[in-house]
């Protein structure tokens, strides 16, 4: 799959740092030959970072050493899974890594993890009488042995016999039954003897004496390991540094003097989801690692991880650097020594470019309304995966019919569904969560979305109170929160405009179905009483519940009673909020705006005065306007300077600002811009 505005990592970054181009068979000059920076890709939900993951395994798989490892999968496992004593995140992280990376590899041979394998069966060790470690032991022993080629068998044999073995060495069954020492002790041995030649095992264990000073010899030491580890909390987290060291180290014998002198490629891990408590913990500890001044040789490990959100916070030393700026370098150097978080090279995936929309609507087989590129920018901002599925949703149906922009949330995705029903499941899986995110996303703040709690929760209308908390906290946790990159957030509860879009759209399609209390019109009316019960200064949000479910006649007819006697920049910011309102659904309301604007329907206020008819036509310009799919048509937008010129004239003391606002607002329209404001707007309290 094309994975566009991404080539600076994919075609330029990783192969300089991995030292063999993506798509051909050519050696590239290795980048930082000394110290390497860890490469962490940044961004929100959706922003390709997985994706980027795959695309360099779907490169480099079966040409270099690589491992990849979903450090959010590693996370779920362990809160549903074993509370054994023998595991942690980082060894099931190193577990994983040793089984991908080992194997052999065309040109690099396998990988031999001297040192690390013996301190992960020490930690394995189980007490006696558990049988739930015993049963973790035996599956990673199994699956360890056979991915270093110490054993043959498939990656799910079963070590069984390995851990019977390992019993009968025991030698006194009468100790307390909870004894872990002498399992332990058991493990080591049996390791040795079975897949260690006596050089090596010397060597092995020198290393691991060298780290626990006092040790008899190295079995000692290892028995020593195994006994900090199952303490836990900071026994635990020294011995994860020990084993980290030891990975580390093994890839640097691995990747020696003669691999240096014939560029032979580096090894490669991909650690996604790092922001979860498992990838910090392993990322942290490999950071601490390369900053430690002992450290030593430097090791040759490429890493590239992904994070939700930037991270800032965390890594306050790292180099940022943005995409264009990785074309050719990356001008990654250690700033700050002895800092781990210097280690680190930050890198945010930014929304793509109006550009790359017109490259993924290339394969179409009909030609397109001129909008739509246009129109698919605005409603996604740039979000790489919403893009990406509405995309191939009109390459799907060009080949049927014309797409219109208007239609755009509405193409079937893939499997027949719509794409916006498809693409909310993907962005917010939880069920019950995405159903409190529809009705709260029509509110402008968490103030009002307590009033639909308190509205609804007398008839039953299915807002919990505890759902409020938990869909604020799962926006701020889950970087919903945040405009799009370098844009103003959308006004609402739910202020990334592109998810709140896709509610919005979700809380349409489902109102006709939906229970008395959470269809659209009842919503829009419990939060114009909530706003109107606030009093003077809540009226523009007031009008525009008002316009999102009652149409505009009412909105029309206060508009014109306050141009009277609101001073004129008030009213300019009322009417362009108010003139915000998402529309109503389909079903029962015709989408007349357009012709509205252009006076096409003036004979239905025949009655009225022109105040009131320039007041219509003005709303419906800046309704139509306001939707993210319309063309900023030409007529439309002198339209709009005409009926603000028109109002200037009988406005009792605002002639300047509307006069002003009939040569800024045309301009903004037309060029897709916020409208200018006049300080009494309500887009913020």
């Amino acid at each position: 799959m094309p994975l566009y505005a991404r080539d600076s990592i994919l075609r330029g970054l990783v192969p300089r740092l991995v030292g063999l181009a993506a798509d051909r068979r050519e050696l590239v000059p290795q980048e930082h030959r000394g110290d390497l920076p860890v490469t962490l890709l940044t961004g929100r939900h959706g922003m390709g970072r997985t994706a980027v993951l795959d695309s360099l395994e779907e490169a480099y798989r079966g040409r270099v050493p690589l491992g990849r490892v979903d450090a959010a999968q590693i996370e779920q496992g362990r809160w549903s899974g074993s509370t054994a004593a023998n595991t942690s995140a980082v060894v099931e992280i190193l577990d994983q890594l040793v089984c991908r990376l080992a194997p052999m590899v065309p040109g690099a041979g396998r990988l031999r993890f001297s040192r690390l394998l013996p301190g992960l069966f020490a930690v394995s060790s189980w007490h006696r009488g558990s049988e739930v470690e015993q049963s973790l032991a035996r599956d990673r022993f199994a699956r360890l042995l056979v991915a270093c080629g110490l054993e043959k068998g498939t990656a799910d044999a079963d070590g069984s016999q390995w851990t019977y073995d390992v019993s009968e060495r025991l030698a006194d069954p009468d100790r307390r039954q909870h004894d872990l020492a002498p399992v332990t002790e058991a493990v080591v041995q049996q390791y040795f003897s079975r897949h260690t030649r006596s050089r090596a095992e010397r060597f092995v264990h020198q290393w691991y004496q060298s780290r626990f000073p006092g040790s008899e010899d190295g079995e000692a030491a290892l028995i020593r390991l195994s006994l900090r580890f199952h303490q836990g909390g900071d026994f635990q987290h020294a011995v994860e540094r020990i084993l980290i060291a030891a990975f580390l180290e093994d890839l640097t014998d691995a990747h020696g003097r003669w691999q240096r002198i014939n560029r032979t490629p580096r090894p490669l891990v991909l650690l996604d989801n790092v922001h979860t408590a498992a990838g910090q913990r392993v990322l942290g500890l490999l950071l601490e690692h390369r900053a430690a001044p002992e450290s030593g040789i430097r090791d040759p490990l490429v890493v590239v991880a992904t994070r939700l959100g930037d991270g800032a916070d965390l890594y306050p030393d790292a180099t940022r650097r943005e995409l264009p700026e990785l074309i050719h370098a990356s001008r990654w150097e250690r700033t700050v020594p002895g800092s781990p978080s210097a280690g680190l090279l930050v890198i945010p995936l930014a929304p793509l470019t109006h550009d790359d929309l017109l490259l993924m609507l290339d394969p179409a087989e009909g030609p397109l309304h001129r909008h739509l590129p246009s129109a698919l920018h605005a409603l996604t901002q740039g979000h790489p995966q919403g893009s990406r599925m509405l995309c191939e949703a009109v390459v799907r149906a060009s080949g049927r019919r014309a797409v219109a922009p208007e239609e755009l949330l509405d193409l079937p995705a893939e499997e027949g569904r719509p794409v916006a029903e498809v693409l909310l499941e993907q962005l917010i899986p939880q069920p019950q969560l995405r159903d409190r995110l529809i009705p709260l996303a029509l509110a402008r703040d968490r103030e009002a979305a307590q009033a639909l709690v308190r509205a609804a929760a007398p008839a039953g209308g299915g807002f919990p109170g505890a759902g409020l908390s938990s869909a604020a906290q799962y926006l701020e946790e889950e970087h919903w929160t945040a405009g799009t990159d370098g844009a103003a957030p959308a006004t609402g509860f739910v202020s990334d405009p592109f998810l709140r879009a896709l509610l919005l759209h979700e809380a349409r399609a489902t109102s006709a179905a939906a229970a008395p209390g959470r269809r659209w019109e009842d919503l829009h009316a419990l939060l114009r009483e909530h706003h109107a019960a606030r009093g003077a200064g809540h009226e523009p949000d007031v009008l525009r519940h008002t316009l999102a479910a009652e149409g505009a006649d009412p909105v029309v007819s206060a508009l014109t009673e306050y141009f009277g006697t609101w001073e004129a920049g008030r009213w300019l910011d009322t009417l362009r909020y108010a003139a915000e309102a998402p529309r109503p659904p389909s079903d029962g309301w015709t989408d007349e705006r357009a012709e509205i604007a252009r006076g096409a329907h003036d004979h239905r206020y025949a009655e009225t005065d022109d105040v009131r008819r320039s007041v219509n036509r003005l709303l419906h310009t800046l309704w139509y306007l306001s939707e993210t799919y319309a063309e900023p048509l030409p007529d439309l937008c002198d339209d709009l300077g005409s009926e603000l010129a028109f109002l200037s004239m009988r406005h009792p003391s605002g002639r300047a600002v509307l006069n002003e606002a009939a040569r800024a607002w045309p301009a903004a329209a037309r060029e897709r811009r916020p409208y200018p404001t006049y300080g009494s707007a309500r887009d913020e309290e």
